[in-house]
């Protein structure tokens, strides 16, 4: 047996024989409150496994300080090969995961976006204007304040996008290939109950981020694809695509400005320029949903 990584958590990865993986979790082991995504991923697997999409396990043993799961050893793709018919097969298999029935261990895990209160919402105002004042009439503030006094409502409208089965740590670093060529999905500790719109955002923002350039557009539609031919739901990207807008001006309006302070101008407007320009794109696909 032979050590193959450890995960950041503290969870530790055997291959075992060259063709199965021993995943083994303790939990004096990893990090606090990371034990209980573990369970979660666990319990995930002993509700669906076999699915096409998941991982081949041999044994599944969860105890009240510790998980052990056996596994078919398989690969990772190579991240170099990416090209249109690899983005249309994680499209369809994210498709697959997103109309899959969420497990009962989940059914009361949907909840309420939660409001900002007027302090939140000033502290993000004064957040801002505070990174605005490191660069003296460089930014416009009016997005700024028109996003702020819409918050409330975006959240409100993100919220009511239909809940699935989400994956939670949708990247390309978590999808695995096996014999065929047929991807399979791994490390499934942040599983949720979400809308299809934040694991479809999540994968192509951080394949941004890792310098990999690929086809949103062709990946949103090809999910649509997939999700409409197996289902006749008749969905259509552009309501997609309004809760991408909506969850970028939510999460950018709420955290960017603590990362923006002692970044320069250019910086800063690649931020807040994304910001306004997701904003205006919101109030346009608002008025044709």
């Amino acid at each position: 047996m032979t050590e193959i990584t450890v995960g950041k958590s503290g969870a530790k990865v055997y291959d075992l024989d060259g063709t199965r993986i021993f995943k083994h979790v303790i939990r004096d082991k990893i990090e606090n409150g990371m034990f209980d995504t573990y369970v979660r991923e666990a319990q995930l697997y002993k509700a669906l496994c076999p699915k096409p999409y998941l991982p081949e396990l041999e044994t599944i043993e969860i105890y009240p300080d510790e998980i052990k799961l056996v596994m078919k050893k398989h690969m990772h793709p190579d991240r170099n090969s990416i090209n249109e018919d690899t983005i249309r097969k994680v499209a369809d298999v994210l498709s697959d995961i997103h109309l899959t029935e969420i497990p009962e261990f989940m059914q009361n895990d949907e909840k309420r976006a939660a409001l900002l209160t007027e302090d939140e919402i000033k502290q993000c105002l004064d957040g801002w204007n505070s990174v605005f004042g490191e660069h003296p009439g460089v930014f416009d503030a009016l997005p700024l304040n028109a996003i702020s006094e819409n918050i409330n409502d975006i959240i409100t409208r993100h919220d009511s996008e239909s809940k699935v089965l989400s994956h939670g740590d949708f990247h390309f670093d978590n999808l695995l290939t096996d014999e065929n060529g047929n991807i399979i999905v791994c490390d499934w500790q942040g599983v949720n109950v979400g809308g299809a719109s934040s694991d479809i955002s999540f994968f192509m923002s951080r394949l941004g981020a890792d310098g990999i350039q690929v086809d949103g557009r062709l990946f949103l539609e090809s999910y649509v694809d997939a999700v409409n031919r197996k289902t006749g739901a008749g969905l259509a990207a552009k309501d997609i695509e309004w809760h991408i807008q909506a969850s970028n001006i939510i999460t950018t309006f709420r955290y960017w400005h603590f990362y923006l302070h002692g970044n320069p101008a250019d910086r800063v407007q690649e931020i807040y320029g994304k910001m306004a320009e997701d904003y205006k794109l919101y109030l346009a696909f608002s008025t044709t949903l």
